[in-house]
């Protein structure tokens, strides 16, 4: 390691490291449904067409879907090439104007006009496609590829920990494969995977911008490069992850809600750890337990400076999610079993009944006690289904 240190610590990798955890811990937290409005708004959107829901078909299929493109673009590059190019112009065209409303809120802008949000991503695409083949084309494709991760992210959107998994573990039996098997397969040796993404067997003066960028800066040339995919598919389970996290603590302030109007602490039929007594105010970052999201993305930071050092070990182009798939899957289905919390990540919370907090008073309680469980019961039923509670993870509770 000590030698690998400094490699690791300088260009490009170090750079192309900080750009990739970036997009993605700010795409995950853009993309995470954290209230009752937002999920609201995510399951008017899957109903719509807008939103897919991710299933295990989905995740399955991804492999097949995959290898089908992937084999494609080897074989027919020359053509396909401007077909990405297309797609990933439009794309992020899409993309920006879809971010850009929550952008302008943050700074204190207000969420602008429609036309505002056009002129940027027009200017933005423009940018790129006029400089795609010059030496500073990485930039504006670097930019695009974080707006474009983040609508990938929005739309994409799991139900429960399973389908990602299954999702992680289809993809990384396809990095697997066409990284170190197809050498074997094809009659120059060479790897379809990293001919497709370098673009090796082009005769067109053009690149595929489906992956991160950053030069070397040397006077021998070269890149550190990282897909896409790199980023989005651990990122669809880091999302929901975040989304964990939320409900997690959302439904701890309800138990604590509960307590405190009932004197109870046996009302929650959730399988999950009943908290210890729980005061319902504005909680500071340093008192919350430690969350799923976190770990997710150290274990990802960990993942990709493994990628990098297998790489300057081997001397050849490594498939990252060999190596990021285990880092970031393995940490967060440990602490959910150490705290009993895995069934629940698994299955999710579509499985329970209804998404309403049901209050279980059983038989053997007084009247009085049942009455005003049932109490509380219809006012958080009715109001989180209007939409009416605020259960931000770091606000107040008001109902």
């Amino acid at each position: 390691m000590a030698v690998f240190l400094p490699h690791l610590m300088s260009a490009p990798l170090l750079p192309l490291a900080i750009l990739a955890i970036t997009v993605l811990v700010l795409s995950t937290l853009a993309a995470a449904d954290t209230t009752v409005q937002a999920r609201q708004e995510q399951r008017q959107k899957e109903e719509s067409g807008e939103a897919v829901a991710l299933t295990k078909t989905h995740a399955v299929g991804f492999g097949f879907l995959a290898s089908i493109g992937l084999l494609a673009m080897w074989m027919w590059s020359n053509v396909l090439v401007y077909m990405s190019l297309l797609t990933f112009g439009l794309g992020s065209f899409v993309s920006i104007q879809q971010c850009m409303p929550n952008i302008m809120k943050r700074l204190g802008l207000g969420r602008g006009h429609q036309w505002h949000h056009m002129a940027v991503a027009g200017l933005l695409v423009v940018s790129w496609f006029w400089h795609r083949n010059s030496r500073y084309s990485w930039i504006f494709q670097d930019i695009l590829g974080g707006f474009t991760i983040t609508l990938m992210l929005k739309v994409l959107k799991a139900p429960s920990m399973s389908s990602p998994t299954l999702l992680l573990l289809t993809a990384f039996v396809y990095d697997v494969f066409f990284v170190f098997v197809t050498p074997y397969l094809t009659k120059s040796g060479e790897s379809i995977m990293e001919a497709a993404a370098t673009g090796a067997a082009m005769t067109v003066k053009e690149t595929i911008p489906m992956l991160f960028r950053i030069p070397s800066f040397s006077p021998n040339g070269g890149e550190a490069m990282l897909g896409f995919g790199d980023v989005v598919l651990p990122g669809i389970l880091i999302t929901f992850l975040k989304e964990c996290d939320a409900r997690l603590e959302e439904d701890q302030c309800l138990v604590g809600l509960a307590t405190s109007m009932t004197g109870r602490t046996d009302l929650l039929s959730i399988p999950k750890p009943m908290p210890s007594p729980l005061y319902i105010s504005r909680k500071s970052w340093w008192s919350r337990r430690w969350g799923y999201h976190l770990t997710a993305v150290l274990g990802y930071a960990l993942g990709l400076e493994v990628t990098f050092v297998a790489m300057m070990w081997s001397g050849k182009g490594q498939p990252a999610l060999l190596y990021l798939v285990p880092c970031t899957l393995l940490p967060a289905i440990l602490l959910a079993s150490k705290r009993h919390e895995l069934s629940l990540l698994w299955h999710g919370w579509d499985e329970l009944e209804s998404e309403t907090m049901l209050l279980d008073l059983g038989t053997d309680i007084d009247a009085e006690d049942e009455h005003e469980g049932e109490k509380i019961t219809s006012v958080v039923s009715q109001d989180r289904m209007q939409g009416k509670v605020s259960l931000e993870p770091s606000s107040e509770i008001l109902i």
